[in-house]
This record gives C-alpha cells, sequence and structure tokens, in this order.
C-alpha cells in the first residue's frame, strides 16, 4: 500500500472534493455537537470507526456498520458525509456524518487500491495505485470509467495517490514511480469533469519526486489562501518538502522543507483562525512529532509540541481550535488532544484497535 497507514515501525509503500461550493473535509455549519471521527485498521481483519466527544472526551468505539470500514482505510469529508477509502476492499463506503448510517458503497475494480476520493456531484474520482490513473464512479450506479493518467509514467501505472477538487477542476497527484522507485519529479495533472478530460497546458511539475501525502487547502483568509500542499519525499533519504501552489498556475514551490521538519510531514491540518498549521512528522523511529508552522511568518515554531513519549502519526483541527491527535506509542497508543502545546488528555485514549495501528489522513473533527 502506498499511503502510510501502519505501525509506526513500518514505512510501507501502498481529496474529496467540493459538490463545486464546499472545501473537502469542510466544518459545515451545524447545531449538532462537535466530535472527531477516526478510522484505522490492522491489514487483517475489518477496520474500525471510533468516535471523540472533544468536550467530554468520551470515546465511542466501533460505531460503523459492518464491512463499512477495511483494514486499511482513509478519511474524507464532504458536506455531511464521510467518505471511507477502503484501499485493501477496493471501495469507497459513504456514510452519514452524524449517524453513521450507510448512505452508499461503490467498488472501486478488483485490485485498483484506491488511495483518495475528490466529489463533484454525483461523480467520485478516485486514484487507483493499480490501475493506468483516476477511476470515475457514479452515485447510484455500478459503472466505472478509468482516466488514463500513464502517458509520462515509466512503468505505464502513474501511481496517482491524491485528488482534490476545486470548483470543477480535479487535481490528481501521481509519484509517476518506476516500480517502486522514484525516478522523475512528480506531476499534478488537472482532469476538467465537465468532459473528464485531462488539460495538458495545466500540469503542475513537481520540485520533487514522490508525493506521499493527501491533498489539503490553505483555508480562504489565511496567508496563501486556496493553496494546495501535500508532501514530497524523494526516496525518504534525499530531502522532499512540502509543496505548495495556487490552482490555475502551474508552478509549485517549496513551502517548509522535510530538513526543517526533521521529517515528512504525513498530515497537515490548520487551526480555526487560519493562522497556524500543524503538521504531524515521522522523525526518526520511533519518534514522531507534534509540529506548529506560522503561516503570517512561514516560520516553525521552535521544537515539538508533544514530548518524546509520544509519537503523533496524524492529526486534525477541531472547529474549538484544539487537536486531536493520535500517538502512535506501542505501549499506549490511542488519542490525545491538545490546546495549542498544552496537552488536554491524561492518557492516550484507546479507539478499539491496538499496537499502534493508525491511518495518515484516519482523524476528522467538525
Amino acid at each position: 500500500m502506498k499511503q502510510l497507514s501502519f505501525v509506526l515501525v513500518s514505512l510501507g509503500l501502498a481529496a474529496c472534493g467540493d459538490n463545486g461550493a464546499l472545501a473537502p473535509d469542510a466544518k459545515l455549519p451545524t447545531s449538532n455537537p462537535p466530535r472527531a471521527v477516526v478510522v484505522a485498521g490492522d491489514f487483517k481483519a475489518a477496520g474500525v470507526l471510533t468516535t471523540l466527544d472533544p468536550v467530554t472526551q468520551e470515546v465511542k468505539t466501533n460505531v460503523a456498520p459492518a464491512m463499512a470500514v477495511g483494514n486499511d482505510p482513509m478519511l474524507r469529508r464532504d458536506g455531511h458525509e464521510l467518505f471511507v477509502i477502503n484501499r485493501a476492499e477496493n471501495n469507497i463506503t459513504i456514510l452519514d456524518d452524524q449517524s453513521f448510517a450507510l448512505v452508499e458503497q461503490l467498488g472501486t475494480g478488483a485490485d485498483s487500491n484506491p488511495q483518495d476520493v475528490a466529489v463533484v456531484g454525483t461523480k467520485l474520482y478516485v486514484p487507483t495505485y493499480g490501475t493506468k490513473g483516476v477511476t470515475v464512479l457514479t452515485r447510484g450506479s455500478t459503472a466505472t470509467k478509468l482516466i488514463d493518467l500513464s502517458a509520462e509514467d515509466p512503468d505505464g501505472k502513474p501511481n496517482c495517490e491524491s485528488a482534490f477538487t476545486v470548483g470543477t477542476d480535479v487535481y490528481v497527484a501521481c509519484q509517476l514511480l518506476d516500480g517502486f522507485t522514484a525516478k522523475v519529479a512528480g506531476k499534478v495533472y488537472v482532469i476538467d469533469s465537465k468532459t473528464d478530460t485531462v488539460q495538458p497546458a495545466r500540469t503542475v511539475t513537481l520540485l520533487h519526486k514522490n508525493p506521499f501525502s493527501l491533498f489539503e487547502r490553505i483555508p480562504d483568509g489565511a496567508p496563501h489562501g486556496g493553496d494546495l500542499v501535500l508532501s514530497t519525499v524523494e526516496d525518504f533519504v534525499a530531502p522532499g518538502c512540502v509543496e505548495r501552489f495556487t490552482p490555475g498556475t502551474t508552478a509549485s514551490s517549496c513551502w517548509v522543507s522535510n530538513v526543517e521538519l526533521g521529517g515528512f510531514a504525513t498530515r497537515a491540518a490548520f487551526d480555526a483562525s487560519a493562522r497556524i498549521t500543524f503538521f504531524a512528522v515521522p522523525t526518526k523511529y520511533p519518534a514522531a512529532d507534534l509540529l506548529a508552522f506560522d503561516m503570517p511568518t512561514d516560520l516553525l515554531w521552535a521544537g515539538a509540541l508533544n514530548p518524546m513519549t509520544q509519537a503523533i502519526g496524524d492529526v486534525a483541527v477541531c472547529p474549538s481550535g484544539d487537536t486531536v491527535v493520535f500517538d502512535a506509542s506501542m505501549t499506549a497508543s490511542g488519542l490525545r488532544m491538545y490546546s495549542g502545546a498544552a496537552e488536554l488528555t491524561k492518557a492516550p485514549l484507546p479507539i478499539g484497535i491496538g499496537n499502534g495501528f493508525f491511518s495518515t489522513h484516519g482523524i476528522l473533527c467538525y
């Protein structure tokens, strides 16, 4: 599997869209109480979907319907729905984000290995690691369509790993590996969802090889608001960076380097004030840090927010501004909450699956 959905010891290889207006993972106005949701799997049995009340810290484990969460899941939110990307089971499962009732489950094809999902109306654009590009699904139908992005790939499989909708455009990041080796710079292709055609003149060539995290979009009102960001990792030895580009342009830049981070960012999350970006960064095993990045100055805060005894593998920001993180420490893993650099929890809150298993884009808070 491409993404880092793992016990922290393993660096194994393996966005949803906005329906034209809503940002993926958007925190919509709601009268419902805030909640954090986490999915995780252990690569063997069915995975779990667990909720956390960020006010009371009450945890409810395994609240999803049977077979909704696979053994290697990722999570996105669009509107009032959750999209579980079940990579091993080759499907996208859609749940109501309040009741967690099953809305729909759509297959992506045998051995397709879906990595992310971008939503435009009734269509889902799914980068599928086992195919030549992006599998397009239509809600209410079992039909699939493949958009071929393999023309510039050394081995004919472009290893597309994330997708994100901006208006009616779908941005797709592809690693362009040769086998398991990154030999050329990664690329971001633009698909016009009105015609399902690739727009070659709008392709973004990344500065580094091997894009590895899912897309996030910087909130409007923040410095660089509206830009897309994702991590590049080269070969995990040569340094990459968190790259940033403005939709509609073709030039990418390094926002913060992996040298500065001391590792590579597996997840980026933006605080409610749109001034701070939180990064989850595996450093030197078994360490993994929660880092804060000041957007107005483009500078990292000094040091990690978490103590060395914790290994922060994933992070999401709640509407209150507090952060929910996954501590993947092998001895005591689970969710923790932070307010800035102050931890609000006294111990990790178990999610119903042990031994430090988690997904690097497995937490949302809304």
